[in-house]
């Protein structure tokens, strides 16, 4: 299914049997209509969002934009969710080099949080000199920071250009993104 598949009633109806009912939207099926309406604010601001796959998943604790596919996959079937990461998606494809600096940020993010805890179990086995070891973490920690930077930069935009384009309530969006 499509962003522009969601502003049809057809569209919120394959949600609703993907998720195994109205149930799915927090026990509020004026959700399904919230859906609608933020896909179609969404393409009405960009044409191109129309496009944009979007894959309902269950079992998904949560939701997010696959960089990789160009698709949003969602757990949580919330419209503040869904306007969440519909601006991920525009930020993602208005801009290829932002696109490829965020990749690189991520997969260096997933080697750093890998590399942690062996990284901190072999600082206390090998360096016994405990100033050194203290400013090897605090580097560590300084490039780690670095790292998670690009990625803390675009929850922040598309966090707050959700709020911008919301349709409901700002505060109970809020909540809703935690």
């Amino acid at each position: 299914m499509t962003l522009a598949d969601l502003t049809s009633a057809r569209g919120i109806r394959e949600v609703v049997d993907v998720t195994g009912g109205t149930r799915s939207f927090y026990n509020q099926p004026e959700n399904g209509m919230g859906l609608a309406e933020v896909a179609h604010r969404a393409i009405q601001r960009n044409p191109a969002l129309g496009s944009v796959r979007v894959r309902v998943v269950p079992n998904l604790p949560n939701a997010f934009y696959n960089y990789d596919k160009g698709e949003i996959l969602l757990g949580i079937v919330n419209p503040a969710v869904l306007a969440h990461e519909i601006e991920h998606a525009d930020n993602i494809r208005q801009d290829g080099m932002y696109s490829k600096l965020l990749r690189v940020a991520q997969s260096v993010a997933r080697i750093n949080s890998s590399l942690a805890l062996p990284t901190v179990l072999a600082l206390r086995a090998f360096v016994h000199d405990d100033d050194k070891r203290d400013d090897i973490l605090k580097t560590l920690a300084g490039l780690s920071a670095a790292v998670a930077a690009p990625g803390l930069a675009e929850e922040a935009s598309a966090t707050t250009r959700a709020l911008k384009n919301n349709p409901g309530s700002r505060l109970q969006m809020l909540k809703t993104l935690g």
